[in-house]
Parts: structure tokens; C-alpha cells; sequence
């Protein structure tokens, strides 16, 4: 397992590092996910743009601004 806190600055170049990983998030709010990190590039019909920065776990999608922390999971 492979933790990124304390590491400096998590950027969207080093969360894009570990798309297609099992991570574990936690979000500033408290709410932790576990699963695939993916990186969406779907279409947002409410805003007509594609949504850029937006990673997904699961159905939730969320920045890269709103993590505390993540866990990179060995496979």
C-alpha cells in the first residue's frame, strides 16, 4: 500500500498516475470511497462542456481539490 499524503501538492498529473488502480480516498468532508480510480472525460449536458480534472470512483466524481488523502492499493 502506497499512501500519497504528505507528498507535497496532489496534482492532477500525479492522481493520473494511478487511473486503472484500486485506490482508497478520503475526502476533506470525512467520506471515504474504495475502488477503480478513473478519470472522466463524459460530456456534461447541464454545463455543455466536458468536464476536465474530474476522476470517478465508482458512479461519484469528484476533483482532485477535494482529497485529503489516498491509499494506493497493490494489486
Amino acid at each position: 500500500m502506497q499512501v500519497m499524503k504528505g507528498i507535497g501538492r496532489l496534482t492532477n498529473a500525479k492522481l493520473q498516475e494511478h487511473v486503472g488502480e484500486f485506490v482508497i480516498v478520503t475526502f476533506f468532508n470525512g467520506k471515504v470511497l474504495s475502488g477503480r480510480l478513473g478519470y472522466t472525460k463524459e460530456f456534461s449536458a447541464k454545463y455543455q462542456y466536458k468536464k476536465p480534472g474530474y476522476f470517478t470512483i465508482g458512479n461519484c466524481s469528484f476533483k482532485v481539490s477535494h482529497i485529503k488523502k489516498i491509499q494506493v492499493e497493490a494489486d
